[in-house]
């Protein structure tokens, strides 16, 4: 189970840039990615600040005219809030395994 846990965590990163390449523009990138980070966080109460740093960083990247560095940060900021999603929804489920019988 842990092994499948595992291959699914790298597919699912690996996959989250693709689905956003070639849509829409460097901005709207951004807007998804903060989108996404605000919903990860309310739905399990999980933040990883390396997203949220990502985010920043690519806003800081767009707002200097460099396209291109602010759509792979935007892309690398979907990547983290995906693993954090990930998990946050492992913890839920192997916290229990951790509490003596």
């Amino acid at each position: 189970m842990t092994v499948f846990k595992s291959t699914l965590a790298t597919v699912l990163c690996c996959a989250a840039p693709w689905v956003l390449a070639g849509n829409g523009t460097t901005a709207e990138h951004i807007q998804e990615a903060e989108a996404a980070f605000k919903q990860v966080a309310s739905e399990t109460g999980y933040q990883w600040t390396t997203a949220e740093n990502a985010i920043k960083a690519a806003k800081k990247a767009l707002d200097a005219g460099n396209d291109a560095e602010a759509r792979a940060q935007a892309h690398r900021a979907m990547d983290l809030v995906e693993a954090t999603k990930i998990q946050a929804n492992i913890e839920a489920e192997t916290w229990k395994l951790r509490v003596p019988q």
